[in-house]
């Protein structure tokens, strides 16, 4: 039987993550920002999404994280 994912409207993940960062206050885990993502959005996001979207957002002139460890992440500021 076929897997199937509900489609997300675009920025859904990102504004999770950014809202979950800026509430949490502190550097967090990618499985961590991954298990908040999910529960916000109230199903399963996978974590190549959120994994994605953390490492293109780190580097450039508009960064919107930092990295702070391995898999390690919190708001640029």
């Amino acid at each position: 039987m076929a897997k199937t994912t509900a489609k997300r409207q675009p920025g859904e993940v990102r504004d999770a993550i950014l809202a979950y960062l800026k509430a949490s206050g502190r550097a967090c885990s990618v499985a961590e920002i991954l298990a908040a993502v999910s529960e916000k959005l109230g199903a399963p996001v996978p974590a190549s999404s959120v994994r994605s979207y953390l490492g293109s957002n780190v580097n450039g002139d508009e960064n919107k994280f930092r990295r702070v460890g391995h898999g390690k992440y919190e708001l640029a500021k």
